[in-house]
């Protein structure tokens, strides 16, 4: 018998004229790897909530949903067995400091504290969070708080353990940590993990199953290898990695390659020339955009600079990239950027005149941001009405330009929802479109890719693409390497509160280790020998 049953399971939202998931039935064994994966909204979050009796959303539930052959509904004392990782930490954070946040669920399950002691030193020590504990939740970066939220529910020793794309803002250095915890989990503690996940690269490689939801059903299930043959020649082939979709395109023969030491093995035994290739992109111009000279920043007196002595230039028509840890300071330097924040020292200036300067509405006017948390951005109850409030502060004109934004990104039909029913990917695409009707000079974009599928990353380099093409400058900061690699004309690193380097992205990304596509993976420290002649210069 599975450890986890659903069957014929339909959930509709209320006041949702569809169902958010539709006649599904899904077995899974106690001990496996799932990693559900399909476009934004297609029922993935939804799914997981079910699970959990505690957060179960409220709806319209039918069909069955069982764990150890007992029904979820008529369960009592799960909460421990079940961990939950929520999409967005803000979502899971209770507390005011660290310290108090990690043992919430310890105290409200009434643990001995000797026990309490023993559990917290031994999670604390193995996430080096010790300077973090006496930290307040809120001035956490976005990664921080979800390695924090992580911990916490670690520490209820969980045997099956849910996760909502856990590792959307996290850098490449952090989600790597945080894939071998799980594969840790799973394989020598023997604990069944599900989770939603937007960023495959790594985490198919880890996975027992991988199922694809498509308007809240299953469209394809199975052993990763398979699925991934299947999906090949479809609609969906945007899902494949790199690496497999590199061996798919030159039709490899034999097993299909999932890591980077099995692409290796393979590439130094091809002859045949693999059809790889990259975006066009516009020169910028030599004249500077932005420019930041010796900004240094903290938000507490006593506190810590988050930027020290930093300098910076962005070109007009620059397609900019900044790279780096969380916490390194990226979001901070974003806001400084769009005159939320004011530095302690320096100046930033924009068309070579200090952005201090300019009135308010002017900035507005200029420069569009979006936040990391695109929630922020949301006042009104509807989608609709966020977006007829932007056009009227605007330009009424624009609204034909709007509803083309819309289908472009797949969103036309969540105009009458409200914000915060959306799944992160829809939420953050919304805010987008509500930015972009305004024709802003200058797109500052805060890990603009997070939570979107794929495909509809896709669409997004398609908008930003054509947006660029026009002489628009961009700057975003990601933790998304392929993106960055694929779509921008220059990326910068941040260090200790400065730009450390930076560089087109053909020079950034070759020899690095952890900041670098899969494929530069694949051909790292291979000779001029090792790599055939049909594969040279094809490193990106």
């Amino acid at each position: 018998m599975a450890l986890i049953e659903l069957t014929d399971v339909s959930f509709t939202y209320p006041d949702s004229k569809e169902p958010a998931i539709r006649n599904l039935s899904l077995n899974i064994d106690k001990g496996q790897f799932v990693v559900l994966f399909g476009a934004s909204g297609s029922g993935k979050s939804t799914l997981l909530r079910l699970l959990k009796k505690e957060i179960q959303p409220h709806g319209t539930l039918s069909g069955r949903i069982s764990i150890n052959g007992q029904a979820v509904s008529e369960t009592s004392g799960l909460s421990q067995d079940v961990g939950f990782v929520f999409q967005d930490p803000e979502n899971q954070l209770v507390a005011d400091d660290v310290l108090h946040e990690i043992v919430f669920g310890l105290e409200n399950i009434g643990l001995d504290p000797n026990e309490m002691r023993n559990r917290v030193a031994e999670m604390v020590h193995f996430f080096g969070a010790e300077s973090l504990l006496n930290r307040k939740s809120q001035e956490l970066s976005g990664g921080k708080k979800q390695q924090i939220n992580v911990a916490s529910v670690l520490l209820m020793q969980p045997s099956i353990l849910l996760l909502d794309e856990p590792t959307a803002q996290l850098d490449p250095v952090s989600a790597r940590e945080f894939i071998d915890l799980l594969k840790r989990l799973n394989e020598e503690f023997g604990m069944t993990i599900i989770m939603a996940e937007h960023r495959l690269e790594e985490v198919f490689t880890l996975s027992d199953k991988i199922v694809m939801m498509e308007n809240g059903q299953v469209k394809i299930s199975g052993e990763p290898r398979r699925v991934l043959h299947e999906l090949w020649n479809t609609e969906y082939k945007a899902y494949i990695p790199k690496i497999p979709a590199l061996f798919l395109s030159m039709d490899g023969q034999g097993s299909l390659p999932l890591t980077v030491k099995e692409g290796r093995d393979w590439v130094q035994k091809q002859k045949v020339v693999p059809n790889i290739s990259r975006a066009f992109r516009v020169s910028p111009k030599p004249t500077e955009r932005i420019k930041l000279k010796n900004i240094s920043f903290h938000y507490e007196k006593k506190g810590d600079y988050i930027l020290d002595e930093l300098n910076l230039s962005v070109r007009h028509g620059e397609f900019y990239a900044l790279l780096g840890g969380n916490g390194s300071g990226k979001s901070t330097l974003l806001k400084l950027m769009a005159g939320l924040l004011k530095p302690d020292n320096g100046t930033v200036f924009f068309d070579e005149k200090p952005l201090k300067k300019y009135k308010r509405v002017e900035i507005a006017a200029k420069i569009g941001y979006l936040p990391q948390n695109p929630k922020l951005y949301f006042m009104q109850d509807t989608v609709e009405k966020e977006l007829q409030m932007t056009l009227t502060q605007w330009d009424a004109s624009k609204a034909t330009d709007a509803q083309q934004l819309f289908d472009q990104l797949g969103i036309a039909h969540l105009l009458s929802s409200h914000p915060y029913d959306l799944s992160g990917g829809e939420l953050q695409k919304a805010a987008l479109a509500c930015i972009l009707v305004r024709k802003p000079e200058v797109l500052l974009l805060d890990e603009p890719t997070k939570g979107l599928d794929p495909i509809s990353k896709k669409n997004l380099a398609k908008i930003l693409l054509s947006l660029h093409a026009t002489g628009m400058t961009i700057l975003m900061s990601t933790h998304d390497v392929e993106f960055a690699a694929q779509y921008t004309t220059k990326c910068g690193m941040m260090f200790q509160g400065k730009i450390t380097s930076e560089d087109v992205p053909e020079k950034f990304f070759k020899g690095n280790f952890f900041y670098t596509t899969m494929i530069q993976r694949v051909f790292r420290g291979l000779s001029e020998k090792e790599i055939p002649m049909t594969l040279k210069g094809v490193t990106q």
